[in-house]
């Protein structure tokens, strides 16, 4: 039974249901591959950047056995500024950001040419 209004573009088969999932797999299989690859990237970190993420875990514990308002103000503060900083180094992006704010190189100022001033 076919809908007059919407009627089906193309019968399923076997051959092109398998072509279908031929296409579906290997765009898994290519989206699994970039996130690897971003990941892999990641990964790749610094001195600096592992000595920041060890103090981030340390304020983090501090921050979970702590029942003070004040001092849970501080170590909020501290681990604020200190993600700030592991995000430079690691390159990371904001959350919900797609991509890495990449370092600006400002291109040099053109010179103008201004003719002779004549007396």
């Amino acid at each position: 039974m076919t809908n007059e209004y919407y009627p089906q573009p193309f019968r399923f088969t076997p051959e092109n249901a398998r072509e279908m999932a031929a296409r579906s797999w290997q765009a898994r299989q290519k989206r699994k591959a970039k996130l690897e690859a971003e990941a892999a990237r990641g990964r790749q970190s610094t001195p600096q950047s592992e000595r920041l993420a060890l103090q981030l875990e340390r304020v983090e514990r501090l921050m979970d056995k702590t029942s003070n308002a004040d001092t849970l103000q501080k170590l909020s503060a501290a681990h604020a500024r200190l993600f700030n900083a592991w995000q430079v180094l690691t390159e990371t992006p904001n959350p919900g950001s797609r991509r890495v704010k990449s370092r600006s190189i400002r291109p040099a100022p053109s010179v103008i040419e201004l003719p002779e001033p004549t007396q």
